[in-house]
């Protein structure tokens, strides 16, 4: 005679133990495409598509830990704790990307960004430094999407005016291109010694996943002194989200404040 169905052993859930296994397996392929991506051992494209597939198995695998525990809890098996560790490791893999994508989602196709959008700084060198995967380099105009785009959600963008000389305004501009680590392309712009040629061009890597993107900044003689317009632009088009308008605007104004603490 069987058991009552009170007595009987619990069965494990299975639906629980594929959504933790999918979790650890998304984080894996995460951090995976991210050292890949940082470490430029890959090409963008594809490894910016192992990113989003590493998300989109965590978001799978919290689906799947959420469905187990309302099983679990409709059907006494175990594995309870299993679908909820399941979800909890989604959302700490989903977290970071959904609140930048959350914050920024207005910022969206603003891959080409300048302060100045009649006559954008143009890049020569940038075009001879693409790595395998990334569009060539910028254009002399900034598309019409990308500057409908930012009129609208960075419509305080302007340029720089410092009441500094412009080979001053240089070299203060080329420390914080160094302090900020990114590379510049070709010798300086500004030879010592010989008129300034106003622009620097240098490749800026984007904070986290180290995706690529070119800078061009271009220093003038101004009225006031110095006049400076800066324009930044994603090798990656379309995974933007604001970086390049912010990119600009805390250049800008650590320049500006470079300046105000210069003798």
């Amino acid at each position: 005679m069987s058991a009552p169905f009170a007595l009987r052993p619990r069965g494990r859930s299975r639906l629980a133990g594929a959504a933790l296994a999918l979790a650890w397996f998304s984080i894996l392929v995460t951090l995976y495409a991210l050292v890949l991506l940082r470490l430029h051992a890959v090409e963008a494209f594809s490894g910016f598509a192992a990113f989003l597939s590493g998300l989109a198995l965590a978001a799978l695998a919290a689906l799947l830990g959420i469905l187990a525990m309302v099983l679990v809890w409709r059907s006494g098996r175990r594995g309870g704790v299993r679908a909820f560790v399941a979800v909890v490791l989604a959302a700490c893999v989903l977290a970071g990307p959904a609140y930048v994508a959350g914050r920024n989602i207005f910022a969206r196709g603003t891959d080409d960004v300048s302060t100045d959008l009649a006559d954008p700084p143009r890049f020569d060198r940038a075009g001879r430094d693409r790595a395998f995967g990334e569009r060539p380099a910028p254009g002399p105009i900034v598309p019409a999407p990308e500057a409908d785009r930012q009129r609208t959600v960075f419509r305080d963008l302007a340029p720089l005016r410092l009441a500094l000389s412009e080979g001053d305004v240089a070299g203060l501009a080329l420390g914080l291109v160094e302090a900020r680590g990114w590379r510049l392309l070709g010798p300086t712009s500004f030879p010592r010694g010989g008129p300034p040629t106003g622009r620097i061009e240098a490749i800026a890597p984007s904070p986290i996943l180290g995706i690529r993107d070119a800078v061009s900044i271009r220093i003038r003689p101004d009225a006031e002194g110095a006049r400076v317009d800066m324009r930044s632009v994603s090798r990656l088009p379309g995974v933007d989200f604001g970086t390049n308008a912010k990119r600009i605007e805390s250049f800008l104004a650590d320049l500006a404040a470079a300046a105000n603490a210069a003798p």
